[in-house]
C-alpha cells in the first residue's frame, strides 16, 4: 500500500483505542441496566443501541481505520471528508433504527419481544438463525464486512453526507450479516451477559479472524442443533427469555 494510504501509528492507536474504549463503556452501560429491558420504545432503543455498540464496535474497527486512511489520503488532494466519528455515527444509526423497529413491533404486537417466548418459538428462532448462516445473503454481507476495501471501492462518497451514507450502508451490510445471530441472542436472553459475550465473540471471529468465513457454517450447524434440542426439550432452557422477567 502506498505511503499516502497509511495512517500514522499514533492516529491508528488513537482511533482503535477510542473504539475499544467506547465499546467498554457501552458494555458497562448495558450490564448496569439490570436484567430487564425497558418497556418504552425510547428506553428500549437506547439500551439496544448501547448493547449493539458494545458488541459490534470491536469487529467494525478495521472498516473504521480504513475509512480514516482513505479520508486522510483524499484530504491531501483537496477533497472534503467528514470526521471518522460521522462514519461511526451512520453505522450505529442503522442498529438504532433496527432497535426502534423491534420496539415498535413489540408495542403493536402486545409485547411479543418483552414477554417470555415458548420453548418451540425459541427453538425455531435458533434454527432460523442457523439456516441463515448457510445462505448466499449471509456470505455476501459477511464478505463486505471482512473486506472493507471492497466496500469502500464501490460506495465511497466525500463530504459529511457521504460519511453518513457510507456508515449507514456499511451498517446495513453488518445488519444483514448479523441479524440471525442477533435473533439467536434475543431467543436465548437478550440481557444475559454470557450470551451477549458469546455473540460478540462469534461476530468478531466471523469478521476478523482469517478463518472467519469458514467458521460461519459451523456456527450455523450449532444453532440448528441447539434449536432442535431446545424445541424438543433435549436441551434444558428454564426460560427462553428469562432475562426479560419482571417486565
Amino acid at each position: 500500500m502506498p505511503e499516502s494510504l497509511h495512517l500514522s501509528s499514533p492516529t491508528k492507536y488513537l482511533l482503535g483505542g477510542g473504539l475499544l474504549a467506547a465499546s467498554a463503556l457501552a458494555w458497562v452501560a448495558s450490564l448496569g441496566a439490570g436484567v430487564a429491558m425497558p418497556g418504552d420504545i425510547a428506553g428500549f432503543t437506547a439500551l439496544w443501541t448501547a448493547m449493539m455498540a458494545a458488541m459490534m464496535l470491536p469487529s467494525v474497527t478495521p472498516a473504521v481505520l480504513l475509512f480514516a486512511t482513505v479520508a486522510q489520503s483524499r484530504t491531501r488532494f483537496g477533497y472534503s471528508v467528514a470526521p471518522t466519528a460521522v462514519f461511526v455515527g451512520g453505522y450505529l444509526g442503522v442498529w438504532m433504527a433496527a432497535g426502534a423497529g423491534i420496539a415498535l413491533v413489540d408495542a403493536v404486537g402486545g409485547g411479543w419481544v418483552m414477554s417470555p417466548w415458548g420453548r418451540m418459538l425459541a427453538g425455531g428462532a435458533l434454527v432460523a438463525a442457523g439456516i441463515y448462516q448457510f445462505t448466499p445473503w449471509k456470505m455476501t454481507c459477511l464478505g463486505y464486512c471482512r473486506e472493507p476495501l471492497q466496500f469502500f471501492m464501490g460506495h465511497w462518497r466525500d463530504g459529511l453526507a457521504g460519511a453518513v451514507h457510507m456508515g449507514a450502508y456499511h451498517g446495513l451490510y453488518c445488519l444483514g450479516c448479523c441479524w440471525g445471530l442477533t435473533l439467536a441472542l434475543i431467543a436465548l436472553g437478550m440481557m444475559n451477559p454470557l450470551w451477549m459475550l458469546a455473540s460478540a465473540l462469534v461476530i468478531l471471529a466471523e469478521k476478523v479472524a482469517p478463518w472467519g468465513a469458514r467458521f460461519a457454517p459451523v456456527i450455523g450447524a450449532a444453532l440448528i442443533l441447539g434449536g432442535i434440542g431446545v424445541a424438543t426439550g433435549w436441551i434444558p432452557l428454564e426460560h427462553a427469555m428469562h432475562s426479560m422477567e419482571g417486565m
